[in-house]
């Protein structure tokens, strides 16, 4: 499958403290990594899942592909084109064939618009003036199944599922290859998220485009997408396909995600793995696997040993970064490397 979009050894950063204070407090290093050398491609009319608990990282890689945020380093191509490094004009023409669907649904629409205006604003954004703005934001709404009086109405006056539509249709107006959906079906009622998740899975079809979809809602991910990524301290722990890894977790990390999934028949036997601890802050790394700390599995070189990604023999694309495993027929890709106790790792 030819890639559309290729991310290659992303990292992003961000400031904690100002330079003035810094050099005060003598900190070498006033950072902390949210993403750290996080690689992936996905195919056209491909829908790929970043799962991770809060903090873990997914917005920010989401954030930084549509150009909300700036990577220190690594590459981001479009359909073979690098954009990373482009001018803001330079970016425009890759910019306008992705969009975002953002998490909150009302409070990502500007109060002071119309819907009609909000539906409209990418034309002018982009200087698209071939369309006729009336009929482009009814068409809109009919594809997401809104009535033209919707266009008059102002954010406050939809509910969560019709302000969620009009982020959708917003999001369309251009006719992009990529959609990123970050949480499309939070706050919604359930009855709304399947809505919305049908909407979602009908417009890819009718259009052919790709989506790359956060969300912690296990079952819409295995429901929407088609392979996935497990995302822990901004990292890639687990990536594989969505059936492959949900039938066959390899990763502790994602067997505990997988085992908290909400199960809806009453009667079902629960087989819960509670996790120890809290997640570590950035700020402090643990050495070795960064998820020792919170592992039933946990061995001594977990302590001193940062694991590469593995693969599994009868699948190369499920790959997993752990010593033991959930199965113990890997193939290691690359060779760890040995961190002392006090040696901080490459993120810190």
């Amino acid at each position: 499958m030819t890639a559309l979009l290729r991310v290659q050894d992303l990292r992003v950063r961000f400031r904690t403290m100002g330079p003035l204070k810094a050099l005060a407090t003598g900190t070498k290093a006033p950072f902390i990594d949210a993403v750290c050398g996080v690689s992936f491609e996905i195919g056209k009319g491909e829908t790929l899942a970043l799962v991770g608990e809060s903090g873990s990282g997914k917005s920010t890689i989401a954030r930084t592909i549509i150009g909300l945020q700036r990577a220190v380093s690594g590459s981001i191509s479009f359909d073979g084109q690098e954009i990373e490094e482009l001018s803001g004009a330079e970016r425009k023409p890759y910019l306008r064939r992705m969009a975002m669907i953002f998490q909150d649904p009302i409070g990502s629409l500007s109060p002071r618009l119309t819907v009609r205006s909000l539906l409209t604003e990418p034309f002018r954004i982009h200087r698209r003036k071939d369309h006729d703005a009336g009929s482009e934001a009814e068409r809109l709404l009919r594809m997401v199944g809104l009535s033209a009086d919707f266009g008059r109405r102002y954010p406050h006056q939809l509910s969560g599922g019709q302000a969620r539509r009009v982020g959708i249709a917003r999001a369309l107006a251009l006719k992009p290859d990529l959609i990123i959906a970050d949480e499309p079906t939070a706050g919604l009622d359930v009855s709304v998220q399947g809505e919305v998740l049908n909407l979602l899975a009908r417009l890819q079809d009718e259009l052919g485009m790709a989506i790359l979809i956060i969300s912690h809602n296990l079952n819409v991910v295995r429901h929407m997408t088609d392979r996935m990524a497990i995302m822990y301290l901004g990292r890639f722990i687990e990536v594989g396909s969505t059936e492959r890894i949900f039938e066959h977790p390899r990763h502790p990390y994602t067997e505990a995600l997988l085992a908290a999934n909400p199960e809806p028949d009453p009667d079902a036997v629960l087989n819960r793995i509670e996790l120890k601890g809290e997640v570590p802050s950035l700020m402090r790394r643990p050495p070795g696997c960064e998820f020792h700390t919170r592992c039933r599995y946990t061995e001594d070189i977990c302590h001193r040993v940062f694991p590469e990604p593995s693969t599994s023999p009868d699948d190369t694309d499920h790959s997993f970064r752990c010593h033991f495993p959930l199965k113990l027929e890997i193939i290691p890709v690359w060779s760890g490397h040995i961190l002392s106790q006090s040696e901080p790792n490459d993120c810190d």
